[in-house]
C-alpha cells in the first residue's frame, strides 16, 4: 500500500542508485543558483502551506505543512490519514496511529534536511547531483553525502520571486512521489504544540480518555 509512500521514502532507505555516487561539475552560474537557494531558504522563519501529494503510481493525498526554522516542521495529512510527521528540532518523529507506533530519526538522517536545519549549507551537506535552470524555475537534484542510502530530493524553486514550489523523491524502483505547495503563507506565528507529539500518546491511559 502506497497511501503513505512520501513519509515511508524520506524516512528509510532511498536512493536513485549507484550512479549517483559522482556528484555534477558546477558552472558559476551554478554556483550563483546554489547560493540564491540557500540564501532564499536561510530567510525563511515560518511557512504554512497546504500541499497535494501525487505518487507515479496515481495515488493522491493532501495535507497542510507547517515550518519554524530552524528545526520544527509538521507534515498533517487530511483525514482518514493514519500518519503524522513532525520535527522537534532534534528528530523526525513519525506517528502511524493504525499501529499505534511512534518512531525516531535524526533530522541529519532525512534527505528534508535542507528544509528544516539552520544556516543551508548544500554542498557541505549533499552531493549536487544536477541543478537546471528554465524559464522561471530552478530545479536542484541532491542525494545524501555521507551515505547514499539515506535519500535524494529534487526541489523545484519559482525564480521571480524564489520560492519552492515542489519537491520529488523515487526510488530504486522508479516510484515517484511529488509534494507541491500551494497557498503558502510566510512570516505568521506558528503555535509551538504543533510541534510536539506526546510521548504517551498511545499509552492506556490517553486511550480511555
Amino acid at each position: 500500500m502506497l497511501k503513505n509512500l512520501f513519509i515511508v521514502m524520506v524516512l528509510f532507505n532511498v536512493s536513485y542508485g549507484s550512479n549517483l555516487a559522482r556528484g555534477a561539475d558546477l558552472t558559476q552560474d551554478d554556483l550563483d543558483n546554489i547560493s540564491k537557494i540557500e540564501n532564499y531558504l536561510n530567510s525563511i522563519t515560518t511557512l504554512k502551506s497546504i500541499f497535494l501529494q501525487t505518487a507515479s503510481t496515481g495515488e493522491r493525498s493532501g495535507g497542510v505543512l507547517f515550518l519554524d526554522r530552524p528545526g520544527k516542521m509538521r507534515v498533517q495529512y487530511d483525514e482518514p490519514s493514519p500518519v503524522l510527521l513532525v520535527s522537534d528540532g532534534s528528530y523526525v518523529i513519525y506517528v502511524e496511529k493504525n499501529l499505534e507506533q511512534i518512531s525516531h530519526f535524526p533530522i541529519r538522517q532525512t534527505p528534508l534536511r535542507v528544509l528544516i536545519e539552520k544556516d543551508v549549507d548544500l554542498q557541505a551537506w549533499y552531493e549536487i547531483k544536477d541543478i537546471k535552470s528554465g524559464p522561471g524555475t530552478l530545479r536542484l537534484t541532491l542525494t545524501m553525502k555521507d551515505d547514499l542510502s539515506l535519500g535524494s530530493i529534487q526541489l523545484l524553486f519559482s525564480d521571480r520571486p524564489m520560492q519552492l514550489r515542489q519537491w520529488t523523491i523515487r526510488d530504486q524502483q522508479g516510484i515517484e512521489v511529488r509534494v507541491s505547495l500551494m497557498d503558502m503563507q510566510r512570516g505568521a506565528r506558528l503555535d509551538p504544540k504543533l510541534f510536539e507529539v506526546d510521548p504517551n500518546l498511545f499509552s492506556s491511559s490517553n486511550r480511555e480518555n
